[in-house]
């Protein structure tokens, strides 16, 4: 097994161990923080900066690590951003940094459809909370609006996107900064981001600091909770 790069919360012992800081275990994480639990966060991956994405078709082979059990195989750095893994049958393909799959995927953000809540493999009492728990991860993850100015605003309206159009009433919402000018001043300490330009590298890390991945909010505010637990931060910071 390898070793972890972020353990974070300084305690003796813990109450939690979370493992892999994507969507998961970064709201596991905080929400567990919140509570008062002592938690251990394990992640095999780096903390990606905005500057070190790859931009390029050479950069992003430079960050690919490929394993295959069927040929014995395996190439790429063990830390690299993209993963994949075959075995068997299977094919999974990961991110792996703080933030997982967060730091490389689109960012798109749709309601629950309403036919998945309705099965009844969900417990019931989840319903009361659905709306409520769908709007704290909209506002923690602030999701935003593609503006029109934006070329892809125009094609994302053109393209058939099933069940998605009768889910959304608006247009579909990212998780990326729009915000034109300083936006410092709106953001909390922990959220210091930039704004998207458009240049379609979502897929592959922003590096334009845009993206608002795990890191830069669940993560970040469980990391805060751990800190004042531990009298590092002061209430007011």
């Amino acid at each position: 097994m390898e070793k972890p790069d972020m353990v974070f919360n300084g305690h003796d012992g813990y109450d939690a161990v979370v493992v892999g800081s994507g969507y998961g275990g970064s709201v596991a994480a905080c929400r567990l923080s919140m509570a008062g639990v002592k938690v251990c966060l394990v992640e095999k991956g780096q903390k990606w900066e905005a500057k070190d994405f790859p931009t390029n078709s050479f950069n992003i082979i430079s960050a690919l690590r490929m394993e295959s059990q069927i040929l014995g195989v395996s190439f790429g750095p063990k830390d690299a951003l993209f993963q994949v893994y075959e075995q068997n049958d299977s094919l999974a393909a990961m991110a792996c940094g703080v933030g997982g799959g967060s730091l490389v995927n689109a960012g798109v953000m749709v309601p629950t459809p309403v036919r998945t809540r309705r099965s009844s493999k969900w417990p019931k009492e989840w319903e009361t909370d659905w709306d409520s728990c769908e709007a704290s991860a909209a506002t923690m993850m602030r999701i935003q609006s593609v503006p029109l100015q934006f070329p892809i605003a125009k094609i994302m309206k053109q393209i058939d996107v099933g069940e998605v159009e009768h889910m959304v009433q608006d247009s579909i919402k990212l998780s990326m900064n729009f915000d034109i000018g300083d936006t410092s001043s709106r953001l909390p300490k922990h959220q210091n981001m930039d704004t998207c330009i458009g240049c379609g590298n979502c897929l592959a890390g922003c590096p334009y600091n845009a993206k608002n991945s795990t890191d830069k909010n669940y993560l970040a505010s469980a990391i805060q909770v751990c800190a004042l637990q531990l009298g590092i931060l002061e209430e007011s910071d």
